[in-house]
């Protein structure tokens, strides 16, 4: 098996990996092969949660790979390397319903990614007096739910053009990034960060990209994500690839109430 054979059916992901591993802070980027689900298992799910079919979209990428894992860490400190990207999507099996009573009841919502470093669910949302299929919603910690994409196959460019970054979805809410991710997602993404933050209507008052503190950074993939807004102004290095057709940023229009040698590895 070659390096990049387990990402061979992801153009997006084998592009963004590789940027990943030219970095220059970025000691590796780990995937995580997963093998297709059964025809068999897909049309379990159906019947089991009838009536809300897979979208077509989703369906396709689960009978290729049942599930998303790809990890990258840095070495900002020259000391140990830590994990900060995870380009995660849940398993057939871990794509669950979850059971909010705050959802009216012409909706449901499906697990599509609760990892740690989402900082919150995304969730696939099925309203049964909106015409079409489901869409991508992210539930924040404080429990409200702000759309991201009409489709599974726009989320999944918008979560490889993030980077998979800690909270990443946060830039779809009205609170916008927590300070640090939004340092880590101007040094690592620019290009994207000045769509979804500087230029976004969302907000208005037009600022500089942050200048990223490493120190801060550090502590940070230490302790957990902090709550605070970033007050700082601009350097940044380096961009990933790009797609001219990527969606915009979600935002609330649908929120609903309720240094060693870096190295790509597969596995």
């Amino acid at each position: 098996m070659t390096r990049d054979s387990g990402m061979a059916m992801f153009p997006q992901l084998l592009g963004v990996a590789q940027y990943l591993e030219s970095h220059p802070v970025v000691t590796e980027v780990k995937f995580f092969e997963k093998a297709g689900a059964a025809k068999a298992a897909l049309m379990q799910w159906e019947t089991v949660n009838a009536p809300y079919p897979l979208p077509e979209d989703l369906k396709g990428f689960l009978s290729i790979s049942d599930g998303l894992l790809l990890r990258w860490s840095v070495d900002f400190t020259k000391s140990q390397p830590q994990c900060v990207g995870n380009l995660h999507v849940n398993s057939l099996a871990h794509i669950v319903r979850h059971e909010d009573e705050s959802l009216s009841p012409s909706k449901a919502a499906f697990i599509l990614d609760n990892s740690p470093t989402t900082h919150g669910r995304v969730c696939l949302m099925y309203d049964k007096s909106q015409p079409g299929g489901p869409s991508i919603f992210f539930q924040s910690l404080d429990c409200c739910y702000h759309f991201v994409s009409d489709s599974f196959t726009d989320y999944f460019r918008l979560l490889i053009m993030h980077l998979g970054l800690p909270g990443w979805c946060y830039t779809f809410t009205k609170a916008g990034l927590p300070s640090v991710t939004e340092e880590l997602f101007a040094f690592f993404s620019p290009e994207r960060y000045l769509i979804d933050v500087v230029k976004d209507a969302r907000h208005p008052v037009r600022k500089q990209p942050p200048v990223v503190d490493l120190n801060r950074v550090a502590e940070y993939l230490d302790k957990g994500l902090p709550r605070t807004q970033s007050t700082v102004t601009a350097s940044t290095a380096g961009q990933p690839p790009t797609s001219s057709n990527a969606p915009s940023s979600g935002g609330t229009k649908h929120s609903t109430d309720a240094r060693p040698r870096r190295r790509l590895s597969g596995r």
